[in-house]
């Protein structure tokens, strides 16, 4: 984006190994899906520019590692951010429980309160999650809840477009 850029936002992208964070930015950022993506070592980072209500707003994107063994790096990942992304796997329980353990862990580093959505990926499988489960879990960790599937793109586009809602609201523009 050129120099009218008018507001950046972290977003940080965050769950258990395994669970498709890599492929929903793969699919909001390059329309693309694969179903043997390596697991992410560390983490990624990509920028998507977009236009949000005549607002010109750069979307810093950060994709952490699920693995238990970055656990002690998710504190400098999640430091500055703006906003993040839950994600669990709707065909795997125990990946929603593993999700209050994430969300202390941001809350820890960043602070203060910032706007969160809980995504249920992989929709187009068979789930073992209950969707009014996952609901209740967002709504008692005080985060919105939206089901998406990086593989067939549903409702990719709307969560990154409600969490830069969401940014603009946090910041009061």
């Amino acid at each position: 984006m050129s120099p009218e850029t008018q507001f950046k936002f972290k977003i940080t992208l965050f769950g258990p190994g395994g669970v498709g964070k890599t492929s929903l930015l793969l699919r909001y950022i390059k329309d693309y899906f694969s179903d043997d993506l390596k697991k992410t070592i560390g983490s990624n980072f990509l920028i998507k520019d977009v236009e949000l209500e005549g607002k010109s707003i750069r979307l810093l994107l950060w994709d952490i590692g699920g693995q238990p063994q970055f656990h002690k790096l998710r504190t400098i990942y999640f430091k500055g951010s703006n906003a993040a992304l839950g994600v669990f796997d709707l065909a795997s329980s125990q990946t929603l429980l593993k999700i209050p353990g994430w969300i202390s862990s941001i809350k820890k580093t960043v602070k203060k309160a910032i706007p969160m959505i809980l995504l249920g990926n992989k929709a187009d499988l068979e789930r073992e999650v209950d969707k009014i489960e996952a609901e209740d879990t967002a709504k008692r960790l005080n985060c919105d809840y939206l089901e998406t599937s990086a593989k067939t793109g549903q409702n990719v586009e709307l969560a990154f477009e409600k969490i830069a809602k969401a940014c603009i609201e946090d910041i009061g523009v």
